[in-house]
């Protein structure tokens, strides 16, 4: 290997190292598999705290949402979150290994704020000016299937 591949490979080692040393990690158990891992960078730059949605599997884990500051576990092994990336705000459902399906395609200010602390709470959701019991988003959860 010539001498600049060698310091071009260490010099990405490197920085892929020290990027792994900046950022602590702190896990919420929500219920079933899944949990919220809160993400913590030391370069200020990079916005500081951060929550994203995973799912355990049967080696690590898997991110399935990222800036997800609004979710609730719905039991029987079902989310519902807001999808925060890019100011998108869909209301995603998902169950299991299931692709997440979208139940609805925006929010309003009801359901703004943690999920868990308000908005979207009770048997019935109230999003959009439309009643929907949460059996209804866990029974669209479980009907959606993952391609991959």
């Amino acid at each position: 290997m010539p001498t600049s591949s060698r310091t071009v490979l260490a010099l990405l080692t490197g920085a892929v190292s020290l990027s792994a040393c900046l950022v602590s990690t702190r896990d919420e158990r929500l219920g079933g598999r899944w949990f919220i891992r809160w993400e913590t960078s030391m370069i200020p730059e990079s916005g500081g705290l951060h929550p994203f949605l995973h799912r355990r599997r049967w080696y690590g884990s898997m991110r399935v949402e990222e800036n997800t500051w609004r979710y609730r576990y719905l039991g029987d092994d079902c989310v519902l979150y807001v999808a925060g990336n890019s100011d998108r705000g869909q209301l995603y459902g998902a169950c299991a290994d299931s692709a997440p399906t979208i139940i609805a395609a925006a929010t309003d200010d009801s359901t703004w704020g943690y999920i868990r602390d308000q908005g979207l709470t009770g048997d019935t959701i109230h999003v959009l000016g439309r009643a929907t019991p949460v059996e209804e988003i866990v029974r669209r959860a479980k009907a959606s299937r993952r391609d991959d």
